[in-house]
């Protein structure tokens, strides 16, 4: 079960700020570096294209199709003045839920100023391929382009669309041109432009108009399938071009509209704009709207239909695309990847809202209910992906809706070491807080992680060979810990220990001590290091930990347990609440953090106290001691020096403080912010030898 800490981490006066106008969600990030699929998506479909619920209903959904045929969404807008490479579901949801007056339709022009007053705002094509460009992200998808608009020989009134796909390296994978626009003046400006425009899967090279498979234009080129659109796309980077492409897939024959019905609803519609002065780029979503009321929501489905045909088409060609490049390079990621085994939860929260004690008698207490991923293992695999770009997790969860659930919580990368089992629940918990914030109860069904089988863990034992640590919480059974720590002493690889709860805390120490040597570090609060002594040694501690007391007297009580094990770790970092943690190492390694994950015996130890500086405006504390372990673990394996990986841990505990999720969206927006923040966490940094 987890650990909730009420206090732990109480840390950080400071939010280290790094923001920065492009944020790349982690998932994305990781994606692009490891030069892995992804697609680009644009957000006027949330904003401005269509009406609620069918616009974040239709924007998971897109999403969702891009996942099934292998590559990563990526969807592009602009929140509060930050664009975002990556909406994840809850801003998709604020995204949808301002009021249309407060989010402004974002071409090129528009950027700048929405950036600059933190307003809001759903990207276009135009200001989408900006993005993704931006961020190297070659190909995106859409329901289809702006273009010239009828009668647009005397208005000029012509789409950014089209300049951008001009000037902007951007792969277009969308249904042609809008129906309600003129599309043969459109293909003519394109040409002008110098843009490369296909078809897919066209008899004849006939190009689509949105609703309808057949605008009564045809272009030259057709691609068959999407190994030949990747053919063509490669060529295209190799000629370093500057402009974009554009690829018409027919919308499915089975949502195709009526043609004529379609024109006669675009007529009536232009007309109606024209009668009440409808200009610039309020055209466009009056015109969908007004086409869609026509049609009877006809016209709607059939826009629904196609962009999910081109989210799955344009995430077929990206990963044929990824295909092509991993055979023209050559090369593979060689970061190891640190191995985390333990439990994946789904966790329910409820803080009580009342202001009146709370008592095990029945009765009902008003309260806030949340739902999120959790799990120490999983939190700790998380927080390590997005700190330190890669990680390996072997967990289990069930086969039921709570395991999809949980699923859909998680980044995709964690999900390749999941064992589904169709036998047990996925497991759950749930955890009471008081008003204040402190964890009064957990109950939690924990039988799915028996799932996690030693035969299955030696299936697995490539992950553990290459692994430079293995991070193992208590969740799991004694026989997975016991070939878990078999594997670790055959491939000599050391094991950082989570002791996950006090009753549990002791587990490994119960097996053979050749085995258990392996640990060579652990992170327990008071509590859990009591439970481990008394394993270890075999002798009742008659005292309880308490960690309210004076700071002088808490730290005489944890030295006086850490002096009895120390000689079993290389490191032990005992957490001791709103005072800091103090750290129990090896005297070699306090000016070599390698010696750390050393297998040689331990020598004498020292220890050092670092002070918990404070932190206001707590939002949450369920996934502090995690995002702890995650960035003490990064920055171990960065071969930082022991201050720099405590308050790496410090930082990332205090994103997680801040954080509505035991694990934050984003720690930090890149590398570089990481190190920055780390930087300035140093200065502030309070060391005492003891």
């Amino acid at each position: 079960m987890r650990r909730c800490s009420s206090r732990v981490f109480r840390a950080l006066t400071r939010t280290f700020s790094t923001k920065q106008q492009i944020v790349v969600h982690p998932d994305v990030r990781h994606a692009l570096a490891q030069k892995q699929p992804v697609v680009a998506l644009e957000s006027t479909i949330i904003t401005h294209g269509m009406p609620m619920p069918e616009n974040v209903e239709t924007a998971l959904l897109v999403e969702q199709d891009v996942r099934k045929n292998g590559a990563v969404p990526a969807t592009i807008g602009i929140i509060d003045g930050c664009i975002t490479v990556g909406l994840t579901q809850k801003e998709l949801m604020e995204l949808a839920r301002k009021p249309r007056e407060q989010v402004i339709k974002c071409s090129r022009r528009d950027l700048p100023y929405v950036v600059k007053m933190g307003q809001s705002g759903g990207t276009t094509v135009a200001a989408t391929m900006i993005v993704a460009h931006r961020v190297g992200i070659p190909i995106f998808a859409t329901g289809g382009i702006g273009g010239v608009h009828r009668e647009g020989h005397i208005t000029l009134d012509v789409s950014a669309d089209l300049v951008e796909l001009g000037r902007t390296p951007v792969a277009v994978i969308c249904s042609g041109v809008k129906s309600i626009l003129d599309i043969p003046r459109t293909l003519e400006y394109l040409e002008t432009q110098g843009v490369c425009v296909a078809t897919y899967a066209s008899e004849g090279g006939v190009f689509p108009d949105f609703y309808t498979r057949d605008s009564g234009c045809k272009v030259p080129y057709n691609l068959p399938t999407a190994e030949h659109a990747a053919q063509l796309l490669r060529a295209w980077q190799q000629l370093n071009l500057q402009s974009g492409v554009l690829i018409g897939v027919p919308i499915p024959v089975e949502h195709a509209a009526d043609k004529s019905a379609i024109d006669g609803a675009i007529k009536q519609a232009n007309a109606e704009a024209l009668a009440q002065g409808i200009t610039g780029k309020d055209v466009t979503p009056f015109l969908l709207a007004h086409i869609a009321r026509l049609t009877k929501g006809r016209s709607l489905q059939a826009n629904i239909a196609l962009i999910r045909n081109n989210a799955s088409v344009a995430a077929q060609i990206a990963c044929e695309l990824a295909k092509e490049r991993g055979s023209t390079t050559g090369r593979k990621s060689s970061t190891k990847k640190p191995l985390v085994v333990g439990a994946s939860i789904l966790d329910l929260s409820f803080k009580i809202t009342e202001k009146r004690n709370l008592h095990l008698d029945g009765a009902t207490y008003s309260g806030v209910a949340k739902q999120a991923a959790g799990g120490v293992g999983r939190n700790i695999a998380e927080g390590i992906y997005k700190l330190y770009g890669d990680v390996n997790l072997i967990s289990a969860v069930g086969s039921d809706q709570l395991g999809q659930i949980l699923r859909q919580l998680m980044p995709q990368t964690l999900q390749h070491g999941l064992i589904v089992d169709e036998s047990h629940s996925t497991s759950l918990c749930s955890v009471v807080f008081d008003q204040s914030g402190d964890c009064k109860l957990i109950l939690g069904d924990m039988e799915v992680h028996n799932s996690i089988t030693p035969q299955l863990l030696k299936e697995r034992s490539d992950l553990f060979r290459d692994a430079p640590l293995i991070v193992m919480d208590s969740n799991i059974s004694e026989q997975a810990m016991t070939c878990t720590l078999e594997l670790a002493e055959r491939f000599q690889v050391p094991i950082f220990f989570e002791p996950t709860d006090m009753f549990i805390a002791g587990k490994p120490f119960k097996l053979r001590p050749e085995l258990t040597r392996h640990i060579r570090l652990t992170k327990p609060n008071m509590h859990e290091l009591k439970t481990i002594v008394e394993t270890i040694t075999g002798q009742s501690v008659n005292w309880e930990p308490n960690t309210k007391v004076e700071r002088s007297e808490l730290l005489a009580q944890a030295k006086q347990l850490l002096h009895q094990i120390e000689s079993h770790f290389n490191c032990i970092i005992a957490t001791l609440g709103a005072h800091g943690v103090l750290l129990s190492i090896r005297s070699d390694a306090a000016h070599d953090t390698s010696k750390l994950l050393s297998l040689s015996p331990s020598c004498e130890h020292i220890t050092h106290f670092y002070a918990a500086p404070k932190l206001s405006n707590i939002v949450n504390v369920s996934g502090a001691g995690d995002s702890f372990c995650a960035g003490f673990i990064t920055a171990l394996l960065r071969s930082h020096s022991l201050d720099e990986c405590v308050a790496a841990g410090f930082v990332s505990a205090e994103r997680a403080l801040l954080s509505e999720s035991a694990v934050p969206s984003t720690y930090f927006q890149n590398e570089l912010a990481f190190e920055n923040s780390l930087r300035d966490a140093l200065q502030t940094l309070q060391r005492h030898r003891l």
